[in-house]
């Protein structure tokens, strides 16, 4: 095969990166989104890979070009690599926190590798390739924006195929595209981060291009991606277009005041056109801003009908803990969460927690005020913030690196802004690199990159190096490819495809698994995971067959099966025990311990699952000393031991061992309703029932005005 086939395999592999990955979505695997996304940028790095082998081979040199970028991507993966070997958690570091993927070591290096990929094998025409990158990204876009486009109506187009319902009925509530479109991408915010990197590629095919094709295809893809910036409601989106687009605007009106025979009487109408256009596209969409969308309605104007006077009530009423309805503002619970990030980065310096930990350490600095958010009990793998998330789980060294690939980058767009300060169309394109380059700082500064960003901003790196340098000298030292030589190529692709393709099935086996416990069809949920870990050696999987063996225990012993339940006691004790050796400072795993002694304790009625439960517990308490579910559990654990005890001062220790922990429950989160309810019960069973029933009366209209079943126990004290 000749040289060129080679490079042109390349090339197009890499066209089908940017056009296919905002499409990949599965809705058969535990996430939708993220997991198959990272999954097909493996299968193109894999595919890559081997047509890239094959060319050494011929060339008898691996061909891997040095750049003006190599010294901070260096250094930055240098960080990455001392922190995954120093981390808490080295099977997360490597492959990626399960249920987010993207940003373990393994895709750092996919996406080192496609950067050199990419700057090694596109020798001809670069910038006719760059240029086909960034249109293809253009329709790639339009299609996203389409095919989100009737969700906003609730007729979501996933829902019709995984479901075959025009409809939304197939989301959670925690999706809701009628109100924030989201698309392919997962998330609204991801969705908008997406399109202000598309926002730009479109203005600059819409200036530059020779084609009327490009040019139609840049000005629907401006327009595009700007109303699905607004139907995302993302502002960190909204706001990351600012910069770049007025840096553009400034340029624009400088080539007007100095050169205008460059304003050809189309480009003066494309002015119009997205000046217009976007204004009209404000108008029509919203940008879901209260204080700006007032403005758009022009409901300023309106006659403010006058403010009530206020009147003082007659008697002082006692203040008292409420529920607060809604949802807490994002902003705010980012800011719980940055200080958590924070305090970790001060915690481990240099090198982190360890890389894509955050969702394990974060509960160690996890501050109380959290408890008090409507996300109290959401577990936050990811700081929301790029760079804080760096800091906590890489260190000063992980996030110091990051910084400065970021600043090398922007000094090399400036230095060739200079150089080429005469060529109007590189202008432009830096220019437009620039709007890329910060709209991805801002929405990673209030959100984090996932895998289609991580892509472009990787490739981006690529573009930089790449634009405006000539074809290169092709080398001649051209040999046949052996046919041992074509077998290793083969058998590296192979390997390599056969471990992603093991990965997905046992993904899909693991989602599958849920689903049946889900559906309390315990024993099939048991076989999954024994298939799914037997694919993969993952302590995700241990940790869920762990939970659900324990749960067939439970089953087996109701059917009088004992030696089944025993064998079943066994292997779930091991499963746990070696999961938590796998990941000792995740909390999470010490949960499932405590769940899985008080069902071992459900069927035995034997204390030492309580004691061992409370052990456990324990160990919770030093990794997450602000939950206050794990109080609430000690106070319950606490309390089967007072009904199981015949020793009067035990007896006594017991109790007050269960109040102390339910206090502290509530101490962490005043708002806690199940652990005032578990109060009352425990103040009953004490026979403290005057303090109990005062408690139930001011309970029931805070936590249950409408649940009868409770108000009847007050009849009972």
């Amino acid at each position: 095969m000749k040289l060129h086939h080679y490079t042109n395999t390349i090339k197009y592999l890499y066209y089908i990166l940017f056009f296919v990955l905002p499409f990949v979505v599965l809705p058969v695997n535990s996430e939708l989104f993220e997991f198959n996304k990272i999954l097909f940028i493996y299968l193109i790095a894999t595919l890559i890979c081997g047509v890239w082998l094959l060319r050494s081979f011929q060339e008898k040199r691996f061909a891997i070009r040095r750049t003006p970028l190599d010294i901070p991507i260096g250094i930055f993966l240098v960080s990455q690599i001392i922190s995954a070997l120093l981390s808490i958690d080295q099977h997360t570091s490597f492959f990626g926190y399960y249920g987010r993927f993207n940003g373990g070591l393994l895709s750092i290096l996919t996406y080192i590798f496609l950067y050199y990929g990419f700057v090694s094998n596109i020798e001809k025409n670069k910038n006719k390739v760059i240029k086909a990158i960034f249109g293809i990204s253009a329709i790639s876009s339009l299609l996203v924006v389409l095919w989100g486009l009737p969700g906003t109506f609730n007729h979501d187009l996933s829902c019709l195929l995984f479901t075959s319902k025009f409809d939304n009925t197939c989301w959670t509530a925690q999706f809701r595209p009628a109100e924030r479109m989201f698309s392919t991408l997962g998330q609204p915010n991801w969705l908008g981060a997406y399109l202000s990197i598309t926002f730009f590629i479109g203005i600059f095919l819409s200036f530059t291009s020779q084609s009327k094709k490009w040019r139609l295809i840049g000005i629907i893809g401006v327009l595009s991606s700007y109303v699905g910036i607004l139907l995302s409601r993302s502002r960190s989106s909204m706001g990351s277009l600012v910069p770049g687009t007025i840096l553009l605007s400034l340029y624009l009106l400088i080539l007007f005041l100095n050169n205008k025979h460059w304003f050809s009487s189309f480009k003066k109408k494309l002015l119009l056109i997205f000046l217009g256009g976007l204004i009209v596209i404000t108008f029509i969409t919203k940008t879901g801003i209260p204080q700006v969308d007032s403005l758009l309605t022009f409901s300023f104007l309106k006659k403010q009908a006058p403010a009530p006077i206020a009147v003082t009530a007659p008697v002082e009423v006692t203040k008292s803990l409420e529920v607060v309805g809604g949802i807490t503002e994002s902003l705010d619970i980012r800011k719980i969460v940055w200080k958590g990030a924070w305090e970790l980065g001060m915690q481990y310096p240099l090198f982190g927690t360890g890389v894509e930990t955050f969702g394990y350490a974060y509960y160690s600095v996890r501050p109380v005020a959290h408890n008090l958010t409507s996300e109290w009990d959401y577990l936050y793998n990811k700081a929301h913030n790029e760079y804080l998330n760096l800091l906590a789980t890489t260190g000063w060294f992980g996030l110091g690196s990051y910084v400065l690939l970021m600043m090398w980058m922007g000094g090399l767009i400036i230095l060739r802004i200079i150089k080429y300060k005469s060529d109007t169309t590189s202008v432009l394109f830096y220019l437009a690199l620039i709007g890329i380059y910060i709209s991805i700082c801002i929405t990673n500064f209030f959100g984090f990159s996932i895998t289609v960003i991580n892509t472009y901003w990787y490739l981006t790196l690529g573009f930089l190096v790449l634009y405006g340098e000539p074809d290169s000298i092709p080398n001649t030292n051209h040999n046949r490819v052996s046919l041992a030589q074509t077998g290793i190529a083969i058998l590296v692709v192979l390997w390599l495809l056969n471990s992603i393709g093991t990965y997905w099935v046992a993904d899909f086996k693991y989602a599958q698994s849920d689903a049946a416990l889900k559906s309390n069809n315990t024993e099939a949920s048991v076989r999954l995971l024994q298939e799914a870990l037997a694919l993969r050696d993952e302590h995700v999987y241990e940790d869920k067959l762990s939970y659900a063996l324990a749960q067939y225990a439970y089953l087996a012993s109701y059917q009088k099966q004992k030696d089944k339940a025993i064998e079943m006691i066994d292997i779930a004790e091991k499963l746990n025990l070696k999961s938590i050796k796998s990941s000792p400072q995740n909390v999470l795993y010490w949960k499932t311990r405590v769940k899985n002694q008080f069902i071992f304790y459900q069927m035995s009625l034997d204390k030492k699952y309580l004691f061992t439960g409370l052990a456990a517990l324990d160990e919770a308490t030093k990794l997450a000393s602000t939950d206050p579910k794990i109080p609430y559990f000690s106070a319950t654990y606490y309390s089967l031991l007072y009904d199981d005890e015949k020793d009067i001062k035990q007896k006594k220790l017991f109790k007050d061992k269960s109040m102390e922990s339910i206090e502290k429950a509530i101490a962490l989160k005043p708002d806690y309703g199940d652990a005032f309810y578990l109060k009352v019960q425990l103040l009953k069973k004490y026979g403290n029932k005057v303090e109990g029933k005062k408690l139930l009366e001011w309970y029931i209209p805070r936590f249950a005005p409408t649940n009868e079943e409770i108000k009847k126990e007050l009849s009972s004290f």
